[in-house]
């Protein structure tokens, strides 16, 4: 089996790919940088009962009433909080800076690997095999040794 030989062409590709990762890299992380505020959750529509026993939604088959809720999970559990009609639009948008933010993130985890890899390569294209043994051939040395006397 023959040893690894350096190869120019294969180092110069490495060192491309790791430029151009770097280069996503680096506008992932000025994207996550110019995230502002946000709040961790999803914002939907979801149709309930208000708990009124004369309301029309209390009947077996009564029309409900539709909300907008905030959901999120904490501490292992989902919770879930009703908006204002004043509120959806700001909780909608900083939610979704936060999918923005964790997106971004998985994308850095993403490109990180990648680079990482790429360094991997970039070292097997640089890597030289060993010198060969300096002095006499490794077969001469093995052979009985001199006693002292």
């Amino acid at each position: 089996m023959s040893a690894p030989v350096c190869v120019p062409d294969a180092a110069a590709d490495q060192r491309q790919i790791l430029r151009d990762l770097a280069a996503e890299y680096g506008r992932q992380l000025r994207q996550i940088l110019q995230v502002g505020d946000l709040i961790k959750g999803s914002v939907y529509q979801i149709e309930t009962r208000c708990g009124n026993p004369g309301c029309h939604c209390a009947m077996p088959r009564g029309r409900l009433h539709p909300a907008t809720v905030l959901s999120w999970s904490e501490a292992g559990r989902t919770r879930m909080r009703s908006l204002g009609v004043d509120q959806r639009d700001r909780v909608r948008r900083l939610s979704e800076q936060y999918r923005r933010l964790r997106q971004a993130r998985a994308d850095v985890v993403r490109l990180h690997q990648q680079m990482l890899h790429a360094i991997d390569q970039l070292e097997q294209a640089l890597r030289l095999p060993p010198p060969p043994a300096a002095g006499r051939p490794r077969a001469a040395r093995s052979g009985a040794r001199r006693s002292r006397g």
